[in-house]
């Protein structure tokens, strides 16, 4: 490899001064909410930690093979059909259930009347839930005399089930929460007694009892919190936001409650993720001032809706099924609230007008800071402003610090900070969920080539200065 000359001084260094620039430019005039990339619902809402299908076809005998997406292996699975148990299959992936022999062989009946309920039930008991789908079948004489081109004697069988099925990404839940590190360990274990003795976490509680407490706890301590936030909360780690709140003169907004929360409730054994809502004009984005956070909630196996900021723990819909963001966003674009319901903190009494929210005049029956469920019609005024057509929302991946603002001098405050900032500006951005097309791929290819070309002006230029120092 030929190194650089001493000549080459005179081209490179305005070169990498010119990149640099470049660089600089692009990073302090970007927008203030453009470090994100469009993903799909399921890549957000179907983690590994719940079965979900990649694929399944057809194999001989009539054998369905299901190509499993889970992180668990099941020892073996129980097969019902229609109801009743017909047997076990191995465990492993992929998995093989002979769903169309014995009784249900098309000799013995007419494929027109195939259409039959099948469940896998993972063993040994409690290792997760069923899996449940339906099958119909269709010959290929139904086309045929239809006057339809089929090859004859073909069998199709059509498959029924409420399991995502396709190729998309999936994560396992744990990928999302922070593990606070930076806080140091002293720190953390001062959080953890927060949560043991004045919360009351126990580890026999259930998830949703784990987000009652912390919610509680954190409406009750921050009641007289609320404010604007002073400059310092932007890179502030939650444990010193907590602590300058109630011990100091510290005031944060749904920002830093939702962070708060985000932080306990990770603490307290509750997988939970940090996320903000933004909205676009002319294509440009612009912050919309609220951030809240979704939970895991393991016995459901689901992502639920949490906004401590205001007093909304859980949305569910008519079946009672769990919601979250992204499906209260659909609500909120069609105005479909039909008994659908909050479950919300209610704190001063038996008879409480909930005063969190503008013009509302709710009465609820509930006791001294407690809960009540209510419908979520009734509360959801910030959310059908938030949540049109033009919503943007934005998932915050670990760790759970600010996106650097106007104050660029905060970068240099605190290292996790820096860190973060950088790393999301340039190789993990945030995913988001929209419905609207952007131009972050556009973005994301100039600032990427711009560090590039820096990095190899630098390299070369260092390699410029060895040559230039060798006799």
């Amino acid at each position: 490899m030929n190194l650089p000359t001493r000549a080459s001084f005179r081209w490179l260094v305005p070169v990498f001064l010119l990149l640099l620039a470049s660089n600089l430019c692009v990073f302090l005039t970007r927008g203030w909410e453009d470090s994100y990339l469009p993903t799909d619902y399921a890549s957000l809402y179907y983690p590994l930690d719940a079965p979900s299908i990649r694929g399944w076809k057809v194999e001989k005998d009539r054998v369905l093979r299901l190509d499993l997406a889970w992180n668990k292996s099941p020892e073996s699975w129980q097969v019902f059909v229609d109801g009743r148990p017909t047997g076990t299959i191995p465990g492993g992936n992929p998995l093989r259930v002979r769903v169309v022999g014995g009784l249900y062989d098309s000799a013995s009946e007419p494929l027109g009347k195939f259409r039959h309920t099948y469940r896998l039930r993972p063993l040994p008991a409690g290792t997760g839930p069923d899996l449940d789908f339906k099958i119909y079948a269709l010959s290929s004489e139904i086309y045929l005399k239809g006057g339809m081109h089929w090859p004859k004697g073909m069998v199709l069988y059509l498959v029924y089930t409420d399991l995502p099925v396709d190729q998309f990404t999936r994560r396992p839940v744990s990928d999302w929460v922070d593990d606070y590190r930076y806080i140091g360990a002293e720190s953390l274990a001062a959080a953890d007694r927060v949560v043991r003795d004045e919360m009351g976490v126990r580890d026999s509680d259930g998830t949703l009892e784990r987000i009652d407490k912390v919610t509680r706890f954190l409406k009750v301590r921050l009641a007289a919190c609320g404010g604007v936030p002073r400059d310092d909360f932007r890179w502030m780690n939650p444990w010193l936001m907590y602590q300058d709140m109630i011990n100091g003169p510290g005031k944060g907004w749904c920002t830093q409650h939702a962070q708060i929360y985000t932080f306990f409730a990770n603490r307290a054994g509750v997988p939970t993720r940090f996320v903000f809502g933004a909205n676009t004009q002319k294509a440009v984005i612009v912050y919309t001032g609220h951030s809240w956070a979704e939970s895991w909630v393991r016995e459901e196996n689901r992502w639920a809706f949490v906004d401590e900021d205001q007093s909304v723990i859980a949305v569910r819909d008519r079946k009672g099924a769990l919601l979250n963001t992204a499906d209260i966003l659909h609500l909120c674009e069609h105005d479909a609230f039909d008994g659908v319901t909050a479950r919300v903190f209610v704190p001063n009494g038996s008879v409480s007008v909930l005063k969190d929210w503008e013009l509302l005049d709710l009465k609820v029956a509930a006791g001294p800071n407690s809960f009540a469920t209510v419908p979520f019609a009734s509360v959801c005024w910030l959310y059908r402003e938030e949540f049109g057509p033009q919503a943007i929302i934005k998932y915050r991946q670990p760790p759970n610090v600010e996106d650097v603002r106007d104050i660029y001098p905060m970068l240099l405050r605190d290292r996790t900070f820096a860190l973060a900032n950088v790393d999301r500006y340039l190789f993990h951005p945030n995913p988001a969920y929209t419905n609207l097309h952007t131009g972050a791929a556009q973005t994301y290819l100039l600032r990427r080539s711009l560090f590039a070309a820096l990095a190899a002006a630098l390299l070369l230029l260092l390699a410029a200065v060895f040559r230039a120092g060798r006799p």
